[in-house]
């Protein structure tokens, strides 16, 4: 009978020992679980508190030809609460890639591109065959700056008319 009672105590020292094991990697997951769900929700409030918007009337886009290449020209308003990041803009039109030749800040002076605050883009479109009264889309791609280690992206499309200077 001794020794059945010493073979229990051996097997519930055991069974303690291994739940205690499982209950450590239980919390740990737990832990990092956790971490990852809070990632999710800010990045998700970040998406929601970013965006930009098309400024100005899209029916009077400038298209710039003479002299030398042609230019578009167009605003893009940071209506998010965060600062945008103006040099990681992309942008499409008419679905092909094309270089963002120049960006400033309206009014002059910024450094960033702040909430509320018009970018003034224009992009090089070289010998393409944009004419006046031609309509085209634009797409646009930017991302905020880094908040709480955490970089969104926001975009922008429009259906817009160039019209020759």
């Amino acid at each position: 009978m001794a020794d059945g009672g010493a073979s229990t105590i051996i097997m519930l020292v055991t069974a303690l020992l291994i739940s205690s094991a499982v209950s450590a990697v239980l919390i740990q997951e737990w832990s990092s679980s956790s971490r990852v769900i809070q990632q999710q929700q800010e990045g998700l409030q970040l998406s929601a508190e970013i965006d930009i918007d098309f400024a100005g009337d899209p029916m009077m886009v400038s298209l710039s030809t003479n002299p030398g290449p042609k230019d578009i020209t167009f605003y893009i308003q940071n209506t998010g609460i965060h600062a945008m990041d103006e040099s990681s803009l992309a942008i499409l039109v008419d679905g092909v890639s094309i270089d963002v030749d120049s960006t400033v800040f309206v009014p002059a002076g910024g450094v960033t591109w702040d909430p509320n605050m018009l970018l003034e883009v224009t992009l090089e479109v070289g010998a393409n065959d944009f004419t006046d009264g031609q309509e085209i889309s634009i797409y646009v791609i930017a991302r905020s700056e880094i908040i709480s280690g955490i970089s969104m992206s926001a975009t922008m499309n429009e259906e817009v008319r160039l019209n020759e200077e």
